[in-house]
């Protein structure tokens, strides 16, 4: 266990480690692996909850709290914490999936929870044009993992593009949508995704591997969970709307 230690005082006012801790999890996440990864980043932060210590004490001393435009804010966003309790509550309150809806859902859905696994090739480069000349390379018969350790721009490169074994799910959705759409042996693109611009080989199809109760037992749960949830949120809607009748005036 962490020993609490004062490590900044603003007036009166102690801050404890345990406080910085709580300040640094109230950040964005990235922020805080910036200013973490620089030599003085520690020291940045806690200026910086200190600052926000003093623009408290600013506040309180101007009576802010009393401004019209901030108890216009204050109302909004306390509105907009309540519905999100209230939401939060509700869907908190469904029941756990049950053992035997597990296995329903299991029998119900055999075919949907069926994976494809390809093993597909790529190269991935930045610029669109460069792509559809690789992939004119290629048509001509060049040969398609020396290009890929030439002008491929994915660690893959070195060994000839390829990615190995995934199934569907594993990719960007734009990189799926094309691959397992394809033949062995089919070259395509150039496919544009959040990474650059794509030329895939379909290198082979392989089984499709059949579920197993255990092992879609997590997803399975996952979905159930969802819907339940949903169905928890929209019962108390239609109980809500028999006390205040909803009227869309359009």
């Amino acid at each position: 266990m962490t020993d609490i230690k004062v490590i900044a005082k603003v007036g009166n006012k102690e801050f404890t480690n345990e406080d910085f801790q709580r300040f640094l999890s109230s950040l964005d996440p990235n922020i805080v692996r910036h200013f973490m990864n620089e030599e003085n980043g520690f020291e940045t932060i806690l200026k910086e909850m200190l600052n926000q210590e003093l623009m408290l004490h600013y506040a309180e001393d101007e009576n802010l709290e009393d401004d019209e435009e901030f108890q216009r804010v204050f109302k909004t966003t306390k509105e907009n914490l309540l519905k999100n309790y209230a939401y939060q509550k509700i869907i908190t309150s469904a029941p756990e999936p049950t053992e035997e809806e597990i296995k329903e859902y299991f029998e119900a859905h055999k075919k949907d929870l069926e994976k494809t696994f390809v093993n597909a090739s790529h190269i991935l480069v930045e610029d669109e044009e460069l792509a559809k000349d690789i992939k004119a390379k290629i048509d001509k018969g060049e040969n398609f993992e020396e290009l890929a350790k030439e002008y491929s721009t994915c660690p893959s490169k070195d060994k000839g593009g390829n990615l190995g074994d995934f199934c569907q799910g594993q990719m960007v959705p734009e990189f799926d949508e094309v691959v397992f759409k394809m033949k062995e042996g089919e070259v395509a693109g150039p496919v544009q995704t959040q990474f650059g611009f794509h030329v895939i080989k379909l290198n082979k199809i392989n089984a499709t591997q059949k579920p197993d109760l255990d092992t879609a037992r997590e997803n399975i749960i996952v979905e159930l969970k969802r819907v339940k949830q949903l169905n928890a949120y929209q019962n108390k809607v239609e109980e809500l709307k028999e006390e205040y009748p909803v009227e869309i005036l359009l």
